[in-house]
């Protein structure tokens, strides 16, 4: 059972100015990042961790540095089903920017990382300041609106191992290594299937020599290779961030 306490108290840390990585923030010109930067403050993401229950009062929003989230819906019957994944293409609070401010699916941590955290006040008061942000931070909103509808459809209409390789591929190019660290069982639970299932998939891309499995972990050995076992929806969501990607990046610095 994921425990909700874990959101309240966010480990932030201490590091050297590095690059800003996640593309939300690093595709700002460098006058509308000075608006976010004072109130921007590093913490760590630990797996199971939740950043957003669903039907609640989000205190912060946290653009992802590196890691996978997931965006979660759930039943008292079926448990939670994904809906989207987060990555350094994106970033957990879009009713923030909304201005809905109650969260309709929750928001967990699927694969340890880091991310920009911000109090829901100052996103508040920077969106105020900067109609300029805000419109960048709805395109983002747009396009997470796309991912939900592809990933509903996905859920309905493919079969476990197509699903299972579409996960691995967003995963992989969110966190940038062909290493991902999950577990069969944390797929299962994503997806909402059996874990059973997963495993067979898994081991079936296996034989292929598309995956091999790891302590911890699933490496991606023929990324092409797992292209042709996942559905199309994959180079639909990843075309659908295209405007994200191709933006251009700014050399942003944090400390």
């Amino acid at each position: 059972m994921l425990d909700p306490a874990v959101s309240k108290s966010p480990r932030y840390f201490d590091t050297v100015p590095s690059a800003v990585q996640n593309a939300i923030l690093a595709t700002l010109p460098e006058a509308e990042f000075e608006l976010f930067r004072p109130h921007l403050k590093a913490v760590r993401l630990k797996r199971n961790e939740i950043l957003q229950e669903a039907l609640r009062y989000p205190d912060a929003a946290y653009f992802i540095e590196s890691g996978v989230v997931s965006r979660v819906v759930r039943t008292v019957k079926d448990g939670p089903v994904e809906v989207a994944v987060v990555g350094k293409f994106g970033f957990v609070g879009v009713s923030l920017v909304l201005g809905t401010m109650q969260t309709i699916q929750r928001s967990v941590v699927r694969v340890p990382g880091s991310a920009l955290r911000i109090e829901a006040g100052a996103l508040r008061n920077v969106l105020q300041r900067s109609p300029t942000i805000r419109e960048h931070l709805l395109r983002y909103v747009q396009v997470l609106m796309a991912l939900n509808a592809q990933m509903a459809l996905c859920n309905a209409r493919h079969e476990i191992g197509e699903r299972v390789a579409r996960w691995l591929l967003l995963a992989q190019e969110r966190i940038g290594s062909d290493r991902v660290p999950v577990t069969h069982g944390m797929i299962a639970s994503a997806l909402g299937v059996r874990r059973p299932g997963v495993s067979k998939a898994l081991a079936e891309l296996d034989a292929k020599g598309v995956v091999e499995g790891t302590r911890g972990a699933i490496r991606i050995r023929d990324l092409e290779g797992l292209r042709q076992n996942s559905c199309e929806c994959e180079r639909i969501l990843r075309d659908r961030f295209r405007i994200i990607r191709d933006m251009p990046h700014h050399h942003h610095l944090f400390m």
